[in-house]
């Protein structure tokens, strides 16, 4: 004999809340697969030094993103690290509202690359430095001595990498 037996409205609609909790719980499954798939990529800028070029596309790469409202990680490294920027470039960075040093710069490793999707050189990586998708910037003019081209040149080069980012 059914506990429910009495009253078949609560039998049916207990039934129908089961049902209704294994649907949302199988669409949840479903939308944490998709999430998984559709993961954050990851965007590494190298330069040389690590305070001028990569920095600044990094923080450029993340106002950008934000504006666009695309969910896009930037991150940046440097292969030997020296504070690389001019009294003039600093100026510039201000009126900009750049912090190049929101992230503290940091040496490439290894890992550095390996879990980016997207490498972006602005100096020659050095032989060891295998990655399926490396972009080649380095005909960037410097920032230090014409910031205004710099930036001209690599605003089309970002938006065209978040043009990308936001096809995936």
């Amino acid at each position: 004999m059914s506990v429910f037996s009495g009253n078949s409205n609560l039998a049916v609609g207990r039934r129908d809340l089961l049902s209704v909790c294994i649907v949302l719980a199988t669409g949840l499954a479903a939308s944490r697969a998709e999430a998984r798939r559709r993961k954050r990529p990851k965007i590494l800028f190298i330069c040389q030094y690590g305070t001028a070029k990569s920095a600044i596309a990094r923080e450029v790469f993340r106002r950008q993103a934000r504006l666009r409202g695309i969910d896009a990680d930037a991150f940046s490294r440097g292969m030997t690290l020296e504070d690389h920027l001019s009294p003039e470039i600093r100026i510039n960075l201000k009126a900009d509202q750049i912090d190049p040093i929101a992230d503290l710069p940091k040496t490439l490793s290894r890992r550095d690359w390996m879990k980016a999707d997207i490498v972006v050189a602005f100096n020659p990586l050095p032989e060891t430095i295998r990655h399926p998708d490396v972009r080649d910037w380095t005909d960037l003019p410097s920032v230090n001595e014409n910031y205004s081209n710099a930036r001209v040149i690599l605003d089309k080069r970002i938006d065209s990498l978040l043009d990308e980012i936001k096809k995936r």
